[in-house]
């Protein structure tokens, strides 16, 4: 995993302004009528932009998706419980079908003793004199405006009430993987798997949650791990051996940092070998 950024000068125009309330209002006529059913293809319509943030890989594994597979538009937040929160753009990011689907699902732990709640919360019941406009008012506050981020349910306070929850899973949108994870290659087994960075209880909850929610050590993933690990390791030892020629040893730092830009492959995993485990100063 590595940490993810939301660019909010190209989000999909349906998600801001009168749009997003509209949606929202959607949402509110559903639980007013108790009838609550989801359009899967207004979140489909975030895939690309999405998939541009991720660099064209899974948020989570890291694997890149489109030659393998249709990735998803996966809520973190699953909207089978965070049901208001089905239309946030800021509850969204791009995954594959694995980590989503075999693994994810529609888990969340938390370690709060309740989980996230309206604020204030959705009615339990609707006067039957409820006006239209009321009904807008009330789905505004479902979500913030992913561009217009200090209006209505501003950005920061969204964030601010989600972290109340003390999730046991990680966004990568918000919290920095490097700060949880460390990575460990065995050669016997060629196989590299991710682990806590330390003993500290963030640490070693956050490991538990990704390896079982999001099955980052999952057979597949830890062999085609080692592949990856085993070329750039090729490449360091050629660097350390002090043999190659200046224009050949130049090349050769010049692909171990092209394995850590973002577009890479498991680019979290080799950025945390060549800077924590060989030193290497390129």
């Amino acid at each position: 995993m590595i940490k993810l950024t939301r660019d909010r000068t190209k989000v999909p125009a349906g998600f801001t302004g009168k749009k997003r309330i509209e949606k929202m209002r959607l949402l509110v006529e559903a639980m007013r009528n108790n009838a609550l059913a989801f359009n899967s293809g207004i979140w489909k319509v975030a895939k690309k932009q999405l998939k541009a943030e991720s660099h064209d890989k899974c948020a989570y594994c890291e694997a890149p998706v489109s030659t393998v597979a249709h990735g998803d538009v996966e809520h973190f937040r699953p909207k089978s419980v965070y049901w208001w929160l089905a239309y946030c753009y800021d509850n969204y990011l791009y995954s594959c079908q694995i980590c989503n689907q075999s693994y994810k699902g529609n888990e969340f732990p938390i370690y709060a003793k309740k989980r996230y709640e309206l604020d204030p919360p959705f009615p339990s019941t609707f006067s039957p004199t409820v006006t239209p406009a009321e009904l807008d008012a009330l789905g505004a506050r479902f979500a913030p405006d992913p561009v217009d981020i200090t209006s209505g349910y501003k950005l920061d306070k969204f964030l601010k009430d989600l972290a109340r929850e003390k999730a046991g899973l990680i966004d990568p949108y918000v919290a920095d993987p490097e700060q949880y994870f460390k990575w460990s290659a065995d050669p016997v087994l060629k196989e590299v798997t991710i682990q806590p960075l330390n003993d500290k209880q963030a640490s070693k909850r956050a490991f538990e949650s990704v390896e079982k929610y999001y099955g980052l050590n999952r057979d597949e993933l830890k062999k085609w791990r080692w592949r990856v690990y085993e070329y750039a390791e090729t490449l360091k030892d050629a660097i350390e051996a002090g043999m190659l020629p200046a224009p050949l040893k130049a090349k050769t730092e010049d692909q171990l940092r092209k394995m850590m830009s973002p577009e890479a492959e498991f680019s979290g995993m080799i950025s945390y070998f060549i800077r924590q485990e060989w030193g290497l100063d390129i």
